[in-house]
């Protein structure tokens, strides 16, 4: 199982950056993209995998991300959206840390939202 976090972007985000902002914590994340597929990987100096983000998608249908996410009508959700999906290991709790922070500061530079699995 993993933990599942959404960046939900108003202006189209720039990864790069906040993957530089969150690369300090833990005593130095190191960054890799996995080979033939647009995603990034964050590892934890011992090797171990803490996030993986894939590439952003533009969301231009209206409501859908409301309907797939189940986000009910009280709260605001841009449109279009850019939506940027992260996955952290469901037992690592540092993972978990790093996913929030990672997510905190791209949504932080964009504007919009975070969704999460729990």
């Amino acid at each position: 199982m993993t933990f599942d976090i959404i960046g939900l972007c108003a202006e189209r985000p720039d990864p790069a950056a906040a993957i530089a902002a969150v690369l300090p914590l833990s005593g130095g994340l190191t960054a890799s993209t996995a080979k033939g597929r647009p995603l990034v990987q964050l590892c934890h100096p011992d090797g171990r995998l803490l996030l993986s983000i894939e590439e952003a998608r533009l969301v231009r249908v209206p409501g859908e991300v409301r309907r797939v996410l189940g986000i009910g009508g009280e709260t605001e959700v841009p449109h279009p959206v850019w939506w940027v999906e992260c996955r952290a290991p469901e037992s690592d709790p540092e993972a978990e840390a790093v996913a929030r922070a990672f997510t905190d500061t791209l949504v932080g530079g964009t504007g919009g939202l975070s969704w999460s699995s729990r």
